[in-house]
């Protein structure tokens, strides 16, 4: 979900002052300032005024991640929630969907939001949910960095590691299917 002016609903703590924007001088009054109530975008304010007013909406049954501080985890009886707040994007799942449609529900009672659907891709990650579980995969973000610095034709390596390098094969472990075409088509087929 997209929340929609998030910097704009946050009111602010201390004392603001802004110059008069163009378009809304007071020409008796030039050397004036305007006292802001509410936070605006560009503010150094406004993220923290954001994400306060969100905690405190998500502190009944929501606890903080302990690493990640905009990670949000409810746990209700046998079942999960997980609420990953980026800026003014959040991304959410659980085990049980009534517990995805109460954080709607709470979240659309408090702010003017846009739902994006199932999510596919997120900060630099393309998302991929099929039957058997959720696969991550940076290949767009890569071609893309390839693409900026213009190495696209680049000669490839299989697998990045230093030519001096010797490792000792792992005897207990289960083998590995060493070719990665299944997951370029599960990332390709949409």
């Amino acid at each position: 979900m997209d929340v929609k002016s998030a910097f704009l609903n946050e009111f602010i703590d201390e004392e603001v002052y802004v110059s008069q924007p163009p378009g809304f001088e007071d020409h008796n009054n030039p050397d004036y300032v305007f006292k802001l109530k509410k936070a605006l975008y560009g503010l150094k304010q406004a993220p923290q005024q954001w994400y306060e007013r969100l905690s405190n909406l998500l502190s009944q049954g929501y606890e903080r991640g302990k690493i990640d501080k905009t990670l949000f985890i409810k746990n209700s009886y046998n079942d999960i929630i997980l609420v990953q707040v980026y800026v003014d994007d959040i991304i959410f799942g659980s085990t049980n969907e009534s517990l995805c449609e109460q954080f709607v529900a709470t979240m659309q009672a408090e702010f003017e939001m846009s739902m994006m659907g199932e999510l596919n891709f997120f900060l630099g990650l393309q998302v991929k949910q099929v039957e058997h579980g959720i696969f991550l995969c940076q290949a767009k973000y890569c071609r893309e960095l390839l693409k900026k610095f213009n190495m696209e034709n680049c000669k490839e390596a299989s697998t990045p590691i230093a030519t001096g390098c010797y490792l000792d094969a792992d005897e207990t472990g289960v083998d590995v299917d060493q070719t990665i075409d299944w997951i370029t088509s599960v990332f390709d087929n949409k």
